[in-house]
């Protein structure tokens, strides 16, 4: 039943020319990684900021401030161009056992999201001390750090495995 939906998402005319484009393709995906890259940059900035080993000149306030905006862009470029990609080739990712791990890991930060943005992310200024950011601040951002980390990874390994319908390899 989920392929499918699946198969009958990718084959909606927008997803079928987005597919069968020699320019509209390459442009999304190139987006999409220039997305991520933006995304990335802000996220290890932010991470590194709360670890103490970078930024040690700027409070984790105005460093975490400061990179909210342009973090929220790249999150929602790199959203919406993996959607469409996503779903113009929506059976053979579902296939694929690296998106499979990149969907899991992506429910990891959610749940990281749930656990530490009202005691780290959305209270900033209560973080800066003379001793640095408290322990709960270094655990999410080592955290953050990690998954992304592995959701790139996971990423990158999904353009180098193919799969049949039908057929579920295991990989890891």
């Amino acid at each position: 039943m989920l392929v499918s939906l699946l198969i009958w998402i990718q084959n909606l005319e927008i997803f079928a020319d987005l597919r069968s484009s020699g320019y509209a393709f390459p442009t999304i995906l190139a987006l999409h990684l220039c997305a991520i890259s933006l995304f990335g940059a802000m996220i290890v900035a932010t991470d590194l900021r709360l670890l103490g080993w970078a930024f040690r000149g700027s409070s984790i306030a105005a460093v975490v401030d400061q990179l909210r905006i342009p973090k929220r862009i790249g999150f929602l470029l790199a959203a919406t161009c993996g959607f469409l990609l996503f779903c113009s080739k929506a059976e053979d990712y579902y296939y694929n056992a690296f998106f499979r791990m990149k969907v899991s890991l992506f429910l990891l930060v959610a749940v990281h999201a749930l656990v530490f943005r009202g005691s780290v992310y959305n209270e900033p200024a209560k973080l800066d001390g003379t001793t640095g950011a408290p322990m709960r601040a270094k655990i999410a951002a080592a955290i953050s750090l990690f998954l992304w980390i592995c959701i790139l990874c996971a990423g990158r390994a999904i353009g180098y495995v193919q799969s049949q319908p039908g057929e579920f390899r295991h990989y890891l």
